[in-house]
């Protein structure tokens, strides 16, 4: 069984305790433990998945607690850097049915630096998400990264989450996402995503211009509507699995997590979807999105 290299952002999210449409008038939060990346290698961890995080904290007492944290979830935190000019990244996040609301006061995590590159020894999948690449420091770091993985054959997979706010200023975004789209062996957008990268197009639109650009596989997710898992010569709809959506944060990391968990155990893409977006439910029926995954439930009530 291969493992999963993951790069990216670890932080804190300050999710809001009611649901709120304007997060400006939000006046009560709870701490979480998160970003997508950071997620993910929790995710996995419970499904039994061996993961290792490449990331940056703050030396603070979030960005240790951060560490502390992935050590009780089991995750390898050898790689985890600490940053001791930048604070750990906050995340502000609106309780949402649907697309939530956010604030990134941004910190260490854009100051990714190359990890030892026998991290790939073993690997089969390379993850990262587009906050690594959205500051000049860190996206040298997750280039070489890239770079590296391709040379050897890791299948790169890459969540293209781009958002104009969290770039840094006179970099072009959607031309360096872009330009990432020929090393990837899977994209897993969200229609939010693909809006905010292509502009307005139809599903089967977003999806050929992914595929245009050079990604293998395409995971497009429509919350409510399920998702669209395409190869370049075929297609398949997928319905939603929820029954019960309470909170949508951490819905598209546990996605990912069971596409991960079902690749690994020798699914092609539309397999391991379902399997994703059965972990998905699951996530998307928890109060906090810190609850561990439940594999035996995942399969029992949602696939």
């Amino acid at each position: 069984m291969g493992k999963i290299v993951i790069a990216g952002e670890m932080l804190i999210d300050m999710i809001t305790a009611d649901y709120v449409d304007d997060l400006g008038k939000a006046e009560n939060f709870t701490r979480h433990f998160g970003g997508s990346p950071a997620n993910i290698a929790f995710n996995l961890a419970d499904l039994g998945i061996e993961s290792k995080i490449v990331s940056r904290v703050g030396n603070d007492p979030v960005g240790h607690a951060l560490i502390d944290h992935a050590k009780n979830r089991n995750v390898d935190t050898r790689y985890i850097q600490i940053d001791t000019s930048k604070p750990t990244t906050f995340v502000i996040v609106s309780k949402s049915k649907s697309t939530p609301q956010f604030l990134a006061l941004r910190g260490a995590e854009t100051a990714l630096e190359m990890p030892p590159l026998n991290i790939f020894e073993g690997a089969s999948y390379f993850h990262f998400s587009s906050w690594p690449i959205s500051y000049k420091r860190s996206r040298k770091a997750l280039f070489g990264m890239i770079e590296h993985a391709s040379d050897r054959g890791i299948k790169i997979c890459f969540d293209p989450n781009y958002r104009r706010v969290l770039w840094e200023n006179g970099l072009d975004g959607r031309r360096t996402v872009k330009s990432v789209f020929k090393y990837v062996f899977l994209a897993k957008p969200s229609n939010d995503d693909a809006f905010h990268i292509f502009g307005s197009m139809n599903e089967m639109g977003y999806i050929k211009a992914f595929h245009k650009l050079g990604v293998e596989n395409v995971v497009l997710t429509l919350g409510k509507d399920g998702a669209i898992i395409s190869n370049g010569k075929r297609s398949q709809n997928l319905p939603s699995a929820a029954k019960t959506v309470v909170n949508t944060t951490g819905a598209g990391d546990a996605f990912w997590s069971g596409m991960y968990y079902a690749m690994i155990n020798g699914a092609d893409v539309f397999e391991a979807a379902k399997f994703g977006n059965a972990t998905a439910a699951f996530r998307l029926g928890c109060q906090s999105p810190d609850s561990p995954l439940d594999k035996e439930r995942i399969e029992r009530d949602f696939l």
